[in-house]
């Protein structure tokens, strides 16, 4: 198995924060949660599933959150985010799988809500965006975006990014954390 780092501990659904423990605490000039998160790493991480060619599958998962590709060739949008964070954070936060469970789990953690136009904002923080199922969406869908671009997997396409003004983005997207402050 490709590993980014060797001391790593296999995930399971124990390991998800719940506690906000590995979270940052909120401090006097940022009165929110946030995530410990590298966006170097975040960025590398897509780099990384874009040469491997990774693809889209709904339901396809890293279930090993140690495993980087090339040890899967496939995976959704809330796996794919779930990973990513994993990478991010070298380990230190786990989320849940699943669109609608991630936003429950950022709205339990205490991140910060923000509208969807500071997606376009170009100011090194790195936000977490949902599009809810709905009549015309059936599935939901997960996105990072930072400095106006998408980090994600999404469908016809796997792991990629593209400016957050792409139509179904500002159409449909119903809600946006603030993930991680400039790092």
């Amino acid at each position: 198995m490709t590993t980014l780092t060797a001391d790593k501990t296999a995930d399971t659904a124990a390991d998800t924060v719940s506690d906000k423990s590995a979270l940052l605490a909120p401090t006097e000039g940022y009165p929110w949660h946030s995530l410990p998160l590298d966006p170097e790493r975040l960025t590398r991480y897509l780099g990384t599933c874009l040469a491997h060619g990774v693809g889209y599958e709904l339901g396809a998962k890293a279930h090993d959150l140690r495993a980087i590709p090339p040890d899967y060739h496939t995976i959704d949008c809330s796996g794919w985010v779930r990973a990513a964070i994993a990478v991010a954070t070298e380990g230190r936060v786990t989320m849940p799988d699943g669109s609608v469970v991630q936003n429950d789990w950022c709205a339990a953690q205490g991140l910060k809500r923000n509208d969807f136009a500071s997606c376009r904002l170009r100011d090194g923080l790195t936000r977490i965006a949902f599009i809810r199922a709905n009549g015309f969406h059936p599935i939901g869908h997960v996105y990072l975006v930072r400095n106006g671009r998408t980090l994600e997997s999404f469908g016809g396409h796997g792991p990629g990014s593209r400016p957050v003004t792409t139509h179904v983005l500002s159409a449909e997207t119903t809600d946006v954390y603030v993930l991680a402050v400039r790092m």
